[in-house]
């Protein structure tokens, strides 16, 4: 007999209460819709649920995504937001940027049908793994990837789901046979809504607190509390890979229960990896560190590293235009943006960096308006465009990327503000030549604008 519980969560930032009805266990259902499932998380969780005897299908907005490849490579069948793509289905799970209010999800407490959250639906799959999950401000996306990749390269029985497409894979998720004992589980953990306190690690690795997502943290104190909750749900017998340079990780991790190794300078290897920058050296360390405790082989550990080829808008190249390289990269964070300035102006020393920069959520941008303004010390030149709002807060005044133009002008930077990112790529060839490289920096859809602004260029000496 199917048993059905209500379950009432803690009310997210804004005071919503969210209701749903949830089934007790995932496994009881075989046909399973996926709200928002055009999320790299989200489209990886479908892969793994699909390689292990699920049928799934899913809704989401009309907006390209770069899950929209794999999920028809996958053969999920994506529609809009609809009442009757829900009410056909055994199960819900919902993406964690959507609660009780969505359309699909009243739907389907209406018709009694349960409603798994994402981290809900990942958790009781991990949970019942050899669980390693990945968590921190900034590198767990690549950091997971590292780990699940020397794992593969081993031969392990080893599923993953990374927060974006790892190129080696073409897609986000590793695909194991979950049911067969010892089976491995990698999995990026992430800290918004606290959704990485669902998970009951065996192990984990935590790459660094930096204070992230205000729209739910009203500060540091808050934020790091969350992460040393986190750490506490680590099996007393299993271990904890943290950095040892970040006092205040160090002090959120002496809640943990299990063994912990902090990772010193003398842990830090230099590899030869494909993708650059001090900052994934410092990943694969940790990677590396996981995977020894692991029982995984130096040996095998290093070739593995070696043919790791990142993961998607990661400093991802994407092209040339008038003799520049285009890259793009995800970050959104004043630290993110500072480690990926670094490793292009190390990379190309005598290279004019042309940063262009779409700041993600309102609340960050507020938060931080001042450490993003001091962030672009390793450009030349800085290009702001209009904020990417997210579709979990209004804005509500107190932004004005003038301003923050005038600082980058006076901390030595040349900055100007373009509002319609659609005029950049325009802007950007009038003089762009083979002395710069431009970076495309932002959680939101500026990769857009390095896309365009390659495709133009050829477009110039082919059409």
């Amino acid at each position: 007999m199917l048993i059905i519980v209500v379950k009432f969560s803690s009310p997210p930032a804004g005071g919503l209460k969210i209701s749903t009805i949830m089934a007790k266990s995932i496994w009881q259902h075989k046909k399973i819709h996926m709200t928002g499932v055009k999320g790299v998380g989200m489209a990886a969780l479908a892969e793994v649920l699909l390689a292990n005897g699920f049928k799934v299908r899913g809704s989401d907005i009309k907006e390209k995504f770069m899950t929209d490849e794999v999920l028809e490579r996958l053969g999920v069948k994506v529609g809009e937001f609809s009442r009757d793509g829900v009410i056909a289905a055994d199960a819900v799970i919902r993406s964690n940027a959507y609660d009780a209010n969505h359309p699909e999800i009243a739907a389907a407490d209406k018709a009694g049908i349960p409603v798994f959250s994402y981290p809900q639906a990942a958790a009781e799959l991990f949970n019942a793994s050899f669980g390693i999950a990945v968590a921190g401000s900034h590198g767990k996306t690549t950091t997971t990837a590292m780990l699940a990749h020397i794992l593969k390269s081993a031969g392990k029985n080893v599923t993953a789901v990374v927060g974006s497409k790892v190129i080696n894979w073409q897609s986000g998720a590793l695909c194991g046979d979950l049911k067969k004992p010892g089976a491995l589980f990698v999995l990026e953990a992430d800290e918004y809504k606290e959704a990485f306190l669902n998970y009951r690690p065996k192990g984990a690795i935590i790459t660094n607190i930096d204070y992230d997502h205000p729209d739910y943290f009203s500060n540091l104190k808050d934020y790091q509390s969350a992460f040393g909750r986190f750490a506490a749900l680590v099996s007393k017998d299993g271990f904890l890979i943290a950095s040892g340079n970040d006092k205040i990780l160090k002090e959120a991790v002496k809640k943990a229960k299990c063994r912990i190794r902090f990772a010193g300078k003398s842990d830090i290897l230099k590899f030869n990896l494909q993708t650059i920058g001090k900052h994934n050296q410092f990943n694969a360390s940790l990677a590396r560190l996981a995977a020894l405790e692991l029982g995984i082989s130096d040996g095998v550990i290093k070739e593995a590293l070696e043919t790791f080829k990142g993961t998607a808008r990661r400093l991802e190249l994407v092209g040339m235009a008038q003799g520049a390289l285009v890259f793009d990269d995800y970050a959104h964070h004043p630290t993110e943006i500072k480690a990926t300035l670094s490793a292009l102006s190390e990379r190309y020393p005598d290279k004019e960096i042309i940063a262009v920069f779409q700041p993600h959520t309102y609340s960050r941008t507020k938060a931080l308006f001042d450490d993003f303004a001091s962030a672009f010390s390793r450009a030349h030149t800085v290009i702001l465009t209009d904020v990417y709002a997210s579709a979990r807060e209004h804005y509500n005044g107190g932004i004005n990327l003038a301003i923050m133009t005038s600082k980058i002008n006076l901390k030595g930077s040349q900055a100007v503000l373009i509002n319609d990112k659609s005029k950049i790529p325009e802007y950007l060839l009038e003089s762009l030549s083979d002395r710069a490289v431009v970076v495309t920096m932002g959680a939101g859809d500026i990769r857009e604008v390095a896309e365009k602004t390659v495709q133009t260029a050829i477009c110039a000496h082919t059409c």
